[in-house]
C-alpha cells in the first residue's frame, strides 16, 4: 500500500467532480466523514496508546526487512508484453482484429500475474460511493449500468467501447457505472490464455484517472459521478432495476445511424424513465460495437464527446504515468520538458522530435488478410476527414486497390516501414527519435532498429516497446503506456486498421497542440 500511495497520494477536492473514471486522488469531503467516520475512531484510540521500545525495536526491525523486500521485488525480470489487445472471436466475415499470440512470458521461479487489489479498495473508498453525498450524487443520483460490455476484449476495443458509453451516461444526466476490464466476467481472478496466466480483471483505476477539475467550472452540475459496479450492487439490488434490451430502442433508429443518433434517441428514451437504476440488459446487442466503430459512422460524436468531461478531464493512472516518467530517455530530451514529469497529471504537451510508430506483428500477419477480403476500410476515428491519408477499401467501385497495396497499409515489411518513415520525416527538420509502439518479435525487432540506424541517424535513438522497464504490475497494461507515448509525439504513423490507433488518433485531435498533417498510416 505504501507504493500505491506514494503514486495516488491523498488530496481534498473542492466541489463535486464528474469524473469518467476513479480520480487518482483519495478525496476527502464532508460527503464521505459519515461513512468512515466510525472505523476513524476505531484508530484513533488504537493509535492513542504509546509504544515500548521493545515494540518500537521490533517494528524497526519489520520496516528494515520489508523495505528490502520492496526494493528486491520494484522490478521484474525482462518480460515480453502484456494482455491481448483485440477482441474476442466474431463472425469469419467480421472487420475485427484477432486475438495477438503475445503476453508475458512466465518468469522463473513462476509468478502470477498482479491481482490489483489496492485499486479495487481504493475504488471502493471513492467518495462518491456514499449515499449521503451531496445532490446530485448520493440518493439524488440516477445510474446507468451496461451490462452487455464486452468482455475477452483488448484494451483498444474495450476503451472505445467504454469512452462512448460513458459520453452516453452523462448525456443522460446519470451515473455512469463503470466495471473492471473484464477478460473473464466471471470465475478465478487469473484465467488462462494460450496456456499463460492473465488477470481474469483489472480494475479501470489501473489504466486511467480522472481529471480533478472543480464540475461547476468545467463540468455540468446537475450530472453525478460514476460508480463502481460494486457500490451500484449494494444501492440497486436486483428489485430497483429497470432492465432495457437495446434492440427496443435501436429499432426506433433507420439502419445505419451515427453515434451521435444513437445517443442523441437513447438519452430522448432514457430522460423518460423515472426508476434510478437503469441497467442494459447483457443479452442485448452492444451500443457501440465494430459496426460502428469500425466506420466514419463514430466522428460525427467527436465534437461533442472532445467538449465533455469524457475527454476534457480524461487521464491516465498514476501507475502509467510513472512508467512512462521511468522511461523517458526513450521519448524527449529532458531539455525539451515544459515541466518537471508527474504521476498526478497526464500533460497534453507534444514531445518535440519524437516520431512513433505503431507496428503490428503476431496476429497480424494471418489477419490482415481480412482487410483486403473483407473491403475493410480504415476504423472509426482513423477516418477523420483533417487526416491526410486515406484509404480506398477492395470492394468500392471503382477501386483499383490490390492485395498487395492492402497488406502494405496492414503489414508492412521492414523495408516498407523504412520507406514509409525516412518520407514522413523527411517532411520536418525536427524528427531526433523514433519509439515502435508493437508485439513484434525481438529478433524482428533487431532487423528494423537496425535498418532505421542505418537510413538515418536519429540523435534520440530508435526504441521499442520491448525496450521499456516496467514494474511487473505496468506489464499487463503496457498498451497504456504506448498509447500516451503515441498521443503526445510530435509525429505519429499507426495502424489504420487497429483500434489501438484509433483510440490514440481521438487523443491526439483532441489536443490542440497537435497538428493532424501529423498523424499519419502505413
Amino acid at each position: 500500500m505504501d507504493r500505491l500511495s506514494k503514486l495516488w497520494p491523498s488530496r481534498a477536492v473542492t466541489g463535486g467532480n464528474y469524473e469518467l473514471l476513479p480520480t487518482s486522488q483519495d478525496q476527502s469531503s464532508n460527503d464521505d466523514i459519515r461513512s468512515h467516520a466510525s472505523s476513524f475512531s476505531r484508530r484513533k484510540r488504537l493509535c492513542a496508546r504509546p509504544l515500548s521500545p521493545k515494540w518500537l525495536a521490533t517494528g524497526f526491525v519489520v520496516v528494515l526487512i520489508l523495505g528490502g523486500l520492496y526494493v528486491y521485488s520494484g522490478r521484474s525480470a525482462d518480460v515480453d508484453d502484456p494482455l491481448p489487445t483485440t477482441p474476442e472471436p466474431l463472425p469469419a466475415d467480421a472487420p475485427v482484429e484477432q486475438q495477438p499470440d503475445v503476453i508475458p512470458d512466465t518468469p522463473t521461479p513462476p509468478r502470477p500475474p498482479p491481482l490489483y487489489e489496492e485499486y479495487n479498495e481504493r475504488e471502493r473508498l471513492l467518495p462518491q460511493h456514499n449515499i449521503f453525498a451531496a445532490s446530485p450524487d448520493g440518493s439524488h443520483a440516477k445510474f446507468l449500468w451496461f451490462a452487455n460490455h464486452g468482455s475477452h476484449f483488448g484494451w483498444g476495443n474495450y476503451m472505445q467501447e467504454m469512452l462512448l458509453n460513458a459520453y452516453l451516461a452523462y448525456s443522460a444526466q446519470r451515473s455512469y457505472v463503470f466495471d473492471n476490464y473484464t477478460w473473464e466476467r466471471e470465475g478465478p481472478d487469473i484465467a488462462d490464455w494460450n496456456g499463460k496466466p492473465i488477470p481474469a480483471r483489472i480494475p479501470l483505476s489501473v489504466f486511467l484517472s480522472g481529471a480533478a477539475y472543480s464540475r461547476r467550472a468545467h463540468a455540468r452540475p446537475d450530472v453525478p459521478r460514476s460508480v463502481s459496479r460494486q457500490y451500484s450492487l449494494e444501492i440497486c439490488p436486483q428489485d430497483r432495476k429497470f432492465v432495457v434490451d437495446t434492440r427496443k430502442i435501436q429499432e426506433k433508429l433507420h439502419q445505419n445511424p451515427t453515434a451521435s443518433e444513437i445517443v442523441e434517441k437513447w438519452v430522448e428514451e432514457l430522460k423518460r424513465i423515472d426508476e434510478p437504476c437503469v441497467e442494459i440488459h447483457q443479452g442485448s446487442p452492444a451500443l457501440f460495437d465494430y459496426e460502428i466503430t469500425n466506420t466514419d459512422r463514430v466522428l460525427d460524436i467527436f465534437p461533442s464527446l472532445s467538449k465533455s468531461p469524457i475527454l476534457a478531464n480524461f487521464g491516465w493512472s498514476p501507475l502509467i504515468l510513472e512508467a512512462f516518467n521511468d522511461n523517458l530517455e526513450y521519448f524527449v530530451s529532458p531539455s525539451d520538458l515544459d515541466a518537471p514529469p508527474s504521476t498526478t497529471t497526464t500533460s497534453l504537451t507534444p514531445l518535440k522530435g519524437l516520431l512513433a510508430l505503431h507496428v503490428r506483428r503476431g496476429d497480424y500477419e494471418t489477419w490482415c488478410e481480412n482487410t483486403y477480403n473483407n473491403g475493410m476500410s480504415y476504423t472509426g476515428f482513423n477516418s477523420f476527414t483533417e487526416l491526410p491519408d486515406k484509404y480506398t477499401p477492395s470492394h468500392r467501385p471503382g477501386s483499383k486497390t490490390t492485395m498487395e497495396d492492402s497488406m502494405r497499409h496492414c503489414l508492412p515489411s521492414i523495408e516498407q516501414i523504412v520507406k514509409r518513415v525516412m518520407d514522413v520525416a523527411g517532411e520536418g527538420t525536427t524528427t531526433t527519435r523514433v519509439y515502435v509502439l508493437t508485439n513484434g518479435s525481438r529478433p524482428w525487432l533487431a532487423e528494423l532498429k537496425a535498418a532505421l540506424e542505418a537510413a538515418r541517424k536519429w540523435p534520440g535513438g530508435v526504441a521499442t516497446s520491448r525496450d521499456l522497464e516496467l514494474s511487473w504490475e505496468a506489464k499487463f497494461v503496457a498498451e497504456a503506456v504506448d498509447m500516451y507515448v503515441a498521443s503526445r509525439a510530435e509525429r505519429f504513423i499507426g495502424n489504420g486498421f487497429s483500434s489501438l490507433t484509433s483510440n490514440i488518433v481521438l487523443l491526439r485531435m483532441h489536443n490542440p497542440d497537435l497538428d493532424p498533417t501529423n498523424t499519419r498510416f502505413w
